[in-house]
């Protein structure tokens, strides 16, 4: 990341201030208490927001609102991020801001906003709205408060920050994770086993039903097979019964049906004397109407037209002949204008004289004109009547043709009466014979059948004795589906919950297989990697912090040393003094040293930083001249692209590439610049 540019609006001593960042060692310098580390914090806020301040501390007093607006680039793309304060009644908050890229403008929320940044950083670590971000504070730009925390802070404090810092925490993270996905696991072990507990006795009490279903089947089978016997016993003697009642039904009928066969024996021979004399009269006039049709006259059809065809093509000549008789009538009425010039002399059009031998031409040819539309229109007419007098011609044969028709249906019926008459007739004469014939077989099966009911009622009593005994196999098939229903939902039942518990017992051998793992393998393999990793730093992070310090520090007597817990040691004469007992510059220099150290590494393990910017807040506290201008070996070291040191030590202006004077007049911070 590198800075490009700030513009600050009432942020505590900067009323309307804009600085442009160059690349390069930049330093602010100034007295103390001239505004130089708000110009830091300025940016903090502008990247990740208010963090743990108050709104109340950045505000410049008196002012009811202001703003940062930051331009930075990482990776080659420019970014411009605006926060806003605004003060309401007695607390100063911050409103919506934007983040804007390649012209495209995102408004978004303070929390949105801090998101939006930590995600072009790539910074990996939670967007919490009241946090500072962890990688920035260690990795860019520490307070100048906050630069001799980290020697004084409790051991296991400064370890479990430096695991935030370098990211490893997340190894820390994943193991309590695994502890407390191994606690669920047990829980859900525990009640898994719950329910695998009676998995015998469910196992025990299927098979028992098994057994039972199966003897319920052998009575079933045995029950349905005497039922099936009996009610084909029943079948055969309710078919011999309902026989005999149908004998039985047919003479009663037959008794009931003689005095109506004699009735209709008598009723068919009136009607055949009936038709015989109806026919006749049928005959009679058959005749007359076959005199009618020979008595029409005999007319050939004129034309193969229709009607309708003859009337649409007088229509057409109609048409036609009023056509040509309106052109007949716009002659003469030309030949009359052209007369009218002749006895004139003198052209209507012009007013100059006419000659009369064009116009009488012009006569003469409208004339031959006219003689053609009257020959035309002759022709015509004469086609006229021809067609009226074939169409009267049509309607005379047409007319004929109805009349012919209609005698011809007439005679038709006449015709299907007869043949009627003669059918029904026939029909007559041999249900005559039939029914001679029915009443003698009638006569007869009333006399065989004298002894019928005493039959029907020893049958009778048969079924009756057969349906009881089938009423009780009925009760007891019944019952033994029931059972056997029973049983099969009960085994439905037990199955299910079997195959469940069997499912439950495999799941519960896999969590126990799967917490082993977890236990002896997983958990153990993320020490070993947080190990490893802490060490591979440590050698790292000891490495430079020696040389930084031997760098800064003249006495050959002292070296420095971080433990596996990165707890910095400092040894002279093979003595281990204890910090409090060190020098203030001494005490700066252990502390830029071990600052700087942690910086380069962190910047090294997020994929955000690529080592491009330092900021160093009032780094020299208590340093003499000599260790001053190692500074600058240090910085040559590190080879940032971009430095920003704040300081108000003037020895720094011998390596600075651009130089800031800060100065406050009258409460307002000033910035000139002097490179």
């Amino acid at each position: 990341m590198i800075i490009k540019s700030i513009e600050l609006k009432n942020i505590r001593s900067y009323a309307d201030t804009q600085i442009d960042f160059p690349t390069g060692i930049i330093l602010f310098e100034g007295d103390i208490g001239s505004g130089k580390s708000t110009i830091l914090l300025a940016i903090e806020f502008a990247l990740f927001g208010l963090g743990d301040l108050k709104g109340s501390y950045l505000l410049r007093l008196g002012c009811s609102s202001g703003y940062v607006k930051l331009r930075f680039e990482v990776e080659g793309k420019e970014y411009e991020v605006f926060r806003r304060l605004v003060k309401k009644s007695s607390s100063v908050t911050q409103e919506e801001g934007y983040i804007e890229s390649e012209g495209v403008k995102r408004i978004l929320s303070p929390s949105e906003l801090k998101q939006a940044v930590l995600d072009i950083l790539k910074f990996n670590e939670p967007p919490n709205p009241r946090a500072q971000s962890v990688i920035y504070r260690y990795a860019l730009y520490t307070p100048q408060e906050q630069m001799k925390e980290i020697l004084w802070a409790k051991p296991d404090e400064r370890l479990q920050t430096l695991r935030k810092a370098f990211g490893i925490e997340d190894y820390k993270i994943a193991l309590e994770n695994v502890h407390e996905v191994i606690g669920d696991l047990k829980e859900s072990v525990s009640r898994y086993q719950e329910r695998v507990r009676d998995i015998e006795a469910v196992s025990t009490k299927l098979e028992e039903c098994r057994i039972s279903l199966q003897q319920s089947r052998i009575q079933l089978t045995a029950v349905v097979g005497k039922y099936s016997e009996f009610e084909a016993e029943l079948k055969k003697i309710q078919t011999e019964l309902e026989s005999k009642l149908t004998v039985e039904r047919e003479i009663e009928a037959l008794k009931s049906r003689k005095p109506l066969l004699e009735r209709e024996l008598k009723e068919k021979t009136e009607k055949m004397i009936k038709l015989s004399s109806e026919s006749y009269e049928v005959y009679r006039r058959m005749i007359d109407e076959i005199n009618l049709i020979e008595g029409l006259p005999k007319i050939d059809k004129p034309t193969e037209m229709s009607e309708g065809e003859i009337k649409n093509k007088l229509k057409e000549l109609d048409s036609s002949i009023t056509k040509l008789r309106g052109k007949e009538a716009s002659i003469e009425s030309k030949i009359h204008d052209y007369q009218q010039i002749i006895e004139k002399k003198i052209c209507p059009t012009c007013d100059r004289p006419a000659d009369p031998v064009d116009i009488q031409s012009k006569i003469d040819l409208k004339q031959g004109e006219k003689e053609t539309i009257s020959n035309s229109i002759r022709e015509l007419e004469t086609s006229k009547n021809n067609l009226e007098e074939t169409l009267e011609k049509l309607r005379e044969y047409n007319e004929l043709q109805i009349k012919l028709k209609t005698h011809l249906n007439i005679l038709e019926n006449y015709t299907n009466t007869v043949n009627r008459n003669y059918e029904e007739i026939n029909n007559y004469a041999a249900r005559r014979v039939e029914l001679f014939l029915e009443l003698s077989k009638l006569e007869e099966s009333i006399r065989q059948h004298e002894d019928l009911a005493a039959k029907i009622a020893e049958l009778r009593r048969k079924v009756a004795d057969k349906q009881n005994e089938l009423n009780k196999l009925s009760s007891e098939r019944g019952r033994l589906e029931q059972n056997i229903i029973n049983l099969e939902k009960e085994i439905k039942d037990l199955e299910s919950q079997l195959a469940e518990k069997e499912r439950f017992k495999r799941l519960l051998h896999v969590l126990e297989e799967y917490i082993i793992w977890l236990k002896e393998f997983f958990e153990k393999s993320l020490v070993e990697i947080e190990k490893h990793v802490m060490l591979s730093i440590n050698q790292e992070f000891n490495n430079r912090f020696q040389r930084w310090f031997n760098l800064l520090v003249e006495d050959n007597s002292k070296e420095a040393r971080v433990d596996e817990d990165f707890n910095p040691i400092i040894a002279q004469d093979g003595y281990e003094p204890p910090l409090e007992s060190l020098s203030g510059g001494e005490k700066t220099s252990i502390a830029l040293a071990y600052r700087l150290t942690l910086n380069t590494i962190v910047q090294r393990l997020s994929v955000g930083l690529k080592s491009n910017l330092l900021i160093l807040d009032e780094p020299t506290d208590g340093f003499s001249k000599e260790q001053l201008f190692k500074i600058r070996d240090i910085l040559d070291e590190i080879k940032a692209p971009q430095v920003i040191i704040v300081s108000h030590e003037r020895e720094l202006e011998s390596f600075a590439n651009h130089i800031f004077r800060i100065e406050k007049v009258n409460g307002l911070s000033r910035i000139t610049s002097t490179s």
